[in-house]
């Protein structure tokens, strides 16, 4: 009886602790990463990625869990590095069979998200007959996110309606605003970042953290 409870417990632990992974890659590692180079200041006026859907889940970054996702995607949240390397994800790779094209989805959560929070959404076309070792099949109510801005296979002059300026195959935005605690000494920055191939968009996502304000004079 002892030794029945002890595997009970063993296996709940496993299913809700992090596993892990191949290593996170693609878009997800180059938004985790420094593939962009954001620079230290706002290009673009506000914020352009508010609230993302991905099927019938809704959610924000900073305030929705992978915890959340999981539940209404299932999936194993993986996990590599600790401390300020820490990286939690889910990623989910659709083959183009339904509503959605070949892809894969990561959704994120860094040190600053307490590796819970979602942090970074990343998308990236895919080979529908190869799933990453980091990524999972996607269940049948998973679609690849709507960010609100233009996606995969979109073009130079899409992201410059959108954005104001694009040029070159790697392209990356930034935007600040007050944080939510109104003191003014932190702002809110989002991340956008896109890659080209063939003058369209074959990667791209978005991401947020706090950082602080410039000293005022």
């Amino acid at each position: 009886m002892r030794f029945s409870l002890l595997a009970a417990c063993l296996a709940a632990l496993a299913l809700s602790a992090p596993a892990e992974a191949a290593g996170l890659s693609g878009m997800g590692l180059n938004l985790f990463g420094n593939y962009f180079h954001f620079g230290s200041r706002p290009n673009i006026p506000k914020p352009m990625v508010r609230t993302i859907t991905a099927g019938p889940l809704r959610m924000e970054l900073q305030h929705t869990k992978l915890s959340q996702i999981r539940k209404t995607f299932g999936g194993s949240i993986q996990t590599q590095g600790s401390n300020k390397t820490l990286v939690n994800w889910l990623c989910y790779h659709t083959d183009g069979s339904g509503k959605s094209p070949a892809a894969n989805t990561w959704f994120i959560s860094n040190i600053l998200g307490g590796g819970e929070f979602v942090m970074i959404v990343a998308v990236q076309a895919a080979d529908p007959t190869r799933i990453p070792g980091d990524c999972e099949p996607a269940p049948k109510n998973f679609q690849v996110p709507n960010l609100g801005i233009p996606g995969l296979g979109a073009s130079l002059a899409d992201l410059k309606a959108t954005f104001g300026a694009a040029s070159g195959s790697t392209i990356a935005y930034r935007a600040d605003e007050p944080g939510a605690d109104a003191l003014g000494t932190a702002l809110n920055a989002q991340y956008i970042g896109y890659v080209l191939s063939g003058g369209r968009v074959s990667g791209y996502g978005a991401g947020e953290t706090s950082v602080p304000a410039a000293a005022q004079n």
